[in-house]
């Protein structure tokens, strides 16, 4: 299956659908097109669209995260990834029962997922601050870059579509 057609597959299944509704209830709009894309081990494809999310605090959605099964044709779940220090159990709780979907081959996936998680929790005291000299627009703009850059980083690097987190902490470093 080509990109397009696993893009369009998990826009249509029900369980991304059910998602779009939850997120407008709380006023968040999901990008038609993904920000990253990845194939994984096992005939498995990560695939994460962003919000429209500019402004951000703890809990604000800032993405859609999904699991698609190439083999058997089915998004196997969607669900929201959040500003703020913490991350979903499932990413960092090796010892679950749920099969994992290593965003890269062990034993490199399970190090990028713990790196990761360190990130955001260093990252969101690096917000707290920045909102204090910055303000809460730019804060949020460069928190918003250097999360889809750890992203992309704990998939092994790019896997990123249309968005270059370099050019945008670039243009705000040139801004102050």
């Amino acid at each position: 299956m080509d990109q397009p057609t696993i893009i369009d597959a998990i826009r249509q299944s029900p369980n991304f659908q059910a998602e779009l509704r939850y997120l407008a209830r709380g006023g968040y709009e999901v990008a038609s097109e993904p920000r990253l894309f990845k194939h994984l081990e096992h005939d498995l494809v990560r695939v994460v669209f962003p919000t429209t999310a500019t402004e951000i605090t703890e809990g604000t959605v800032v993405g859609l995260v999904t699991l698609y099964d190439r083999r058997e044709r089915y998004n196997v779940y969607a669900h929201t990834l959040c500003a703020g220090p913490g991350v979903n159990i499932l990413l960092k709780a090796f010892d679950q029962p749920m099969p994992p979907a290593l965003p890269q081959p062990a034993p490199d996936g399970q190090r990028a997922i713990r790196q990761f998680v360190a990130w955001k929790q260093a990252a969101w005291t690096q917000f707290l601050t920045e909102e204090l000299d910055l303000g809460a627009e730019e804060a949020s703009r460069l928190w918003i870059a250097r999360f889809w850059k750890a992203l992309d980083r704990m998939f092994g690097g790019g896997h990123l579509l249309g968005f270059s987190p370099e050019d945008e902490l670039a243009n705000a470093r040139a801004a102050y």
